[in-house]
């Protein structure tokens, strides 16, 4: 308990630094302002939406007008707005935008990011990422495992497999209800991100209810909303047809139960930071493939969490860590598979998004990059920890090769559930990290 504690203090001391203030720091700019004759044209250094536009300009009188703009159809990063017949030069007093990748920026800086936004976004990335993870970690790894008859010593005859098989698959319908239980309570959490999302973002622009329509019909923001909610939606009805069944099993089960997160997954990488900056394709992907990655190990953790160790538990010691072993076997190539992955693709993404090295320090986009890979090298060594040492102690355990390893599974639980919490801390600051507009 004190490990954990210690775990769930550091990790929230972590997130603690991206309470420094980042007014300034890393905002879409204003890159340039043109004035020509009956119009001013700006130039921001990101692509902006039609919707939701505010110049202001200098009218004949000397006060401050608000006029129509539109976004230039020549250049997405540029506005362009009518001035006034007789209004000095230069015009322009005031503007505000909203960028594609969900950003708010006028003239006196980025909107403040408050916890209501970090909150909704937390939500709906969590549940996608938790439900992908449940599929692949049953259908992908607990299946196979039992499957094969866990982890054993050579030469033991089928009779015997079959038994175990039996057991098994008893004691995984047993905890087929905590799986369940998680799903539901992910696909709640990203229900109520979808209700809140809108509602962070109408204030961060300072608009009223009535604006809804335009936000969630007008902007790259809105369609990427209908899709999350449509993913969701998609799931919850698998979800009804499959429950029944027990756990999901076969790849018809899969494919219906994981597709839908993934899609919400990918939704995410299409609007976010990725859709703003050049070769938006390659961008959107590979951040896409990031998300997907991500699913994998830390869902995956969940799964172990919530229905493979308790399902070991609940057998005979042999059997339990014939089957820990199994599962953890498969688990630690789909984890090792899904690291490498995260590593290559966020290196890429990072470059792509910091304008210099000094960034990560001098921009609040950097400081929480900074901190979410602090708590990725934590989480990595934990991988390690059940790479190195408790995946060899339960196959040795499971092929009759030391006895003194059965404690394996105790250590194991120990290890799932604190990387469980610095992955809840993780998660956390991503969610900080979409919503700063990146420097580079």
């Amino acid at each position: 308990m004190r490990a954990r504690a210690a775990s769930a203090a550091c990790a929230a001391a972590l997130v603690a630094c991206l309470a420094a203030p980042a007014a300034g720091l890393g905002q879409a700019e204003l890159r340039s302002v043109e004035e020509g004759p009956g119009t001013v044209r700006l130039v921001l250094s990101a692509p902006v939406e039609e919707a939701f536009l505010r110049v202001g300009v200098i009218g004949a009188g000397g006060r401050a007008v608000e006029v129509p703009a539109r976004r230039d159809p020549r250049d997405e990063r540029a506005v362009v707005a009518d001035v006034p017949a007789g209004a000095p030069a230069p015009a322009l007093a005031s503007w505000r935008v909203f960028s594609q990748d969900g950003h708010v920026s006028s003239a006196v800086g980025a909107a403040d990011d408050g916890p209501l936004a970090v909150l909704a976004r937390l939500l709906l990335l969590i549940a996608p990422v938790g439900l992908l993870g449940l599929v692949a970690l049953s259908a992908g790894v607990v299946e196979p495992a039992v499957r094969a008859g866990g982890v054993a010593p050579p030469g033991r005859p089928p009779a015997e497999a079959e038994g175990f098989r039996r057991r098994a698959e008893a004691a995984l319908a047993g905890r087929a209800r905590r799986w369940w239980t998680a799903w539901w309570a992910l696909l709640a959490a990203g229900a109520a991100g979808l209700l809140l999302a809108p509602v962070a973002l109408l204030d961060a622009l300072g608009e009223g209810p009535g604006e809804l329509g335009t936000l969630l019909l007008d902007t790259r923001i809105g369609t990427a909303w209908w899709v999350q909610a449509a993913a969701l939606a998609a799931a919850a009805v698998a979800g009804l047809a499959l429950r029944r069944r027990g756990l999901p099993a076969g790849l018809g089960a899969a494919l219906a139960l994981g597709l839908p997160p993934a899609v919400a997954l990918a939704a995410i990488s299409w609007a976010g930071h990725a859709s703003s900056g050049g070769d938006r394709t390659a961008n959107i992907v590979i951040d896409a493939i990031h998300n997907g990655a991500t699913a994998l190990w830390l869902g995956g953790l969940l799964g172990l969490a919530v229905l493979a160790l308790p399902a070991a538990r609940a057998l005979e010691p042999g059997d339990r860590v014939r089957l820990a072993a199994g599962v953890v076997v498969r688990f630690s190539a789909l984890a090792l598979a899904a690291v490498t992955l995260l590593v290559v693709t966020g290196v890429y993404r990072a470059l792509a998004e910091l304008g210099s090295v000094g960034d990560i320090l001098d921009t609040g986009y950097g400081r929480a990059l900074l901190v979410k890979l602090c708590l990725f090298a934590v989480l990595l060594v934990g991988g390690a920890f059940n790479r190195l040492v408790a995946h060899p102690r339960l196959e040795r355990a499971a092929l009759g090769l030391d006895d003194g390893d059965r404690g394996a599974a105790s250590a194991l639980r120990v290890s799932v559930a604190a990387e469980l919490v610095l992955a809840t801390a993780l998660m956390v600051s991503v969610a900080v990290l979409i919503g700063l507009p990146p420097p580079g």
